[in-house]
């Protein structure tokens, strides 16, 4: 590990150089355009750790990290300025305002299944907040890592930015040095150990993680377009995203209706039966061997205590493809009910009174993101009230992260903080607090010692009007 204690000191001793707004501006143009420069090394190697088609690579890799940059480009300047804060009568002639200033050295541990954003869209935040970064992305993508180190390597001097390949063993040395924030995103065990090892060196911490996402839909809601939408979001990216429905909640007046729904729509993207669907190009496969049977053992776990397979079912083992899959009749005591799924099976569990949707999301790990697929607006309302999570959609799926102008992030098991925009650039700064003294006559003297009958009065005289 000596490599990487040696990077981590070069990035230590450069932090007192702090980089000014036309030089983060500089290093942000610089990533994209080393991420220009490597497009098709992308496509490639993200077809090669996991047969993703180039058409999702281009719409959900490629052009949210376009939309983030230019975004953070057009802002930089503005969230870098001091936000002036107001002050009471009894502060005058000091001047309040807060300011944004470097969190200083960070480390990101990015994960494999969107390996391009989920890594350069934190460090996007991190470089525009004028920090220095340390980048470790996942071996289990080991094609794409190389190609995010030429990117970085490229676009950043090496004390500015740079990645660090290695498997957890690197992981588990990195996050004993004394960062001063750490960005993990993964799951949420490893997530526990990260933020075990945050605090012996007080680093502040943020976690991007999992959970168990419901998808609601009652009666009123549009079955064309909820089905569309779901079965979409349910095997983009073969299910391996961390916003994608993990089950569906389905009011049991139209849950048949739903089902053929989701089937249909299957049928449209992938083609007209299970096995065509199972060898579908427009899908991705599991990203390793370990994954693929995992998930292929919380279908045959579901199947063995009592589910019903409504679609799919079917696996290959050699390209670790598995078809999209609906089960039924799913209880709680599954085991796809009691974790992340990451992959391409829908469990619906029917319901007829809106209170039984609580106890089971309560059931459940905390939900990153919740779907809403209704027309009673009332009725959403009272959900969201009662059922947390980090993000939610409403007739709609996965997109709330696509945007900029929303903050990105979990609650409690699926994680905390926030990302995107100017919320990643506060989460990567130290926003300071700064009251500045405009004139040497103010009232603050008349409160210092020794105290006599007049300290008495300007005290109360305070206290009651000011």
């Amino acid at each position: 590990m000596e490599h990487v204690q040696s990077l981590f000191d070069e990035q230590r001793e450069a932090l007192a150089s702090v980089a000014p707004a036309s030089e983060r501006r500089g290093h942000l143009r610089k990533l994209w355009d080393a991420v220009l420069h490597h497009e098709q090394a992308l496509i490639e190697a993200l077809f090669a750790d996991l047969g993703k088609p180039r058409e999702e690579v281009h719409l959900h890799e490629i052009y949210p990290l376009k939309k983030e940059i230019k975004y953070a480009l057009r802002h930089l300047r503005g969230w870098m300025a001091p936000r002036p804060a107001a002050t009471s009568l009894a502060m005058i002639g000091t001047q309040a305002y807060v300011e944004a200033n470097p969190k200083g050295h960070v480390l990101m541990i990015s994960p494999w299944n969107f390996p391009v954003i989920l890594t350069l869209r934190p460090l996007v935040s991190a470089l525009a907040a004028g920090n220095r970064v340390i980048i470790k992305p996942s071996e289990n993508t080991p094609e794409t890592s190389k190609v995010l180190a030429a990117i970085v390597s490229q676009a950043l001097t090496q004390d500015r930015a740079a990645v660090v390949i290695g498997g957890p063993e690197v992981s588990a040395f990195l996050t004993t040095l004394p960062f001063h924030h750490i960005c993990f995103t993964g799951g949420t065990d490893n997530g526990k150990k990260v933020m075990k090892a945050a605090a012996a060196n007080l680093a502040s911490i943020t976690l991007e993680l999992g959970g168990k996402s419901p998808a609601v839909v009652d009666s009123t809601a549009n079955l064309s377009d909820a089905s569309r939408r779901l079965a979409w979001g349910k095997c983009l990216n073969n299910g391996q995203v961390c916003i994608a429905p993990d089950y569906a909640l389905v009011e049991e007046s139209v849950t048949q209706d739903f089902i053929q729904g989701v089937k249909g729509r299957f049928a449209e993207m992938y083609g007209p039966d299970e096995v065509s669907q199972l060898h579908s190009k427009q899908r991705s496969q599991m990203v390793n061997e370990y994954h693929f049977q995992r998930v292929v053992g919380l279908i045959e776990d579901a199947l063995a205590k009592g589910a019903t397979l409504a679609h799919g079912g079917i696996w290959d083992a050699q390209t670790r493809r598995i078809a999209p899959t609906i089960l039924q009749n799913v209880t709680l005591d599954m085991k796809v009910m009691n974790e992340e799924i990451f992959g391409p099976v829908l469990p619906v569990i029917s319901w007829r009174k809106s209170t039984e949707i609580q106890d089971i999301v309560n059931a459940c790990p905390h939900p990153l993101a919740m779907y809403f697929f209704s027309n009673r607006k009332s009725q959403i309302a009272k959900w969201m009230q009662s059922m947390p999570s980090g993000t939610t959609g409403i007739n709609e799926v996965v997109l709330q992260v696509a945007t900029p102008n929303l903050p990105f992030g979990g609650i409690q098991t699926s994680g905390m903080g926030r990302m995107g925009g100017i919320d990643g650039f506060e989460e990567f700064s130290n926003m300071r607090s700064v009251l500045r003294q405009t004139s040497r006559f103010n009232v603050l003297p008349l409160t210092f010692p020794p105290f006599n009958r007049f300290s008495l009065f300007v005290a109360r005289t305070v206290q009651r009007w000011l």
